[in-house]
C-alpha cells in the first residue's frame, strides 16, 4: 500500500499521531507474524519518505469527541482520523476493520484495497 501511495503523488494528511500509529502497527504485524521484519523495515522507510501533512487542529478533537460519543464511545484515537477527513472533505483510507464496520453508513471511509489511488 505504501508503495502505491508513494507512486500516486497525492497529498496525504493525517493527525499528528499518524506516524507513530502506523509505525506501531508495523511492529505489531511483525510480532503477530503477519509480515517479516524486513517487510516492516521497508514499509517504515517508505512511510517516512511520504509527503505527509500532519494536522494539529483542536476542532478535530472536538468533532472526534462528538463522533466517539455517537458511536458507542469508540476510541477517540480512531475518530480523530474521521474528523480530519470529514473536515477536509476527503476519503479516509484505513486498515482498521473495526472502525469501518462501526461506520458502515459513511461511504468515504474505505480499506486500502478500495482506495482511489
Amino acid at each position: 500500500f505504501f508503495d502505491r501511495l508513494a507512486r500516486a503523488s497525492l497529498e496525504i494528511a493525517g493527525p499528528r499521531l499518524l506516524l507513530e500509529e502506523v509505525s506501531n502497527a508495523l511492529l505489531s504485524g511483525v510480532r503477530r507474524r503477519r509480515w517479516s521484519g524486513a517487510a516492516a523495515d521497508a514499509s517504515h522507510g517508505l512511510l517516512l519518505s511520504l509527503p505527509v501533512r500532519l494536522a494539529d487542529d483542536h476542532r478535530d478533537l472536538d468533532r472526534a469527541w462528538e463522533l466517539a460519543r455517537r458511536y458507542d464511545n469508540h476510541p477517540i484515537y480512531d475518530m480523530i482520523y474521521v474528523a480530519l477527513a470529514e473536515r477536509r472533505a476527503t476519503e479516509l483510507v484505513t486498515a482498521d476493520e473495526a472502525l469501518r464496520r462501526r461506520l458502515t453508513n459513511v461511504d468515504w471511509i474505505v480499506g486500502p484495497d478500495q482506495a482511489a489511488i
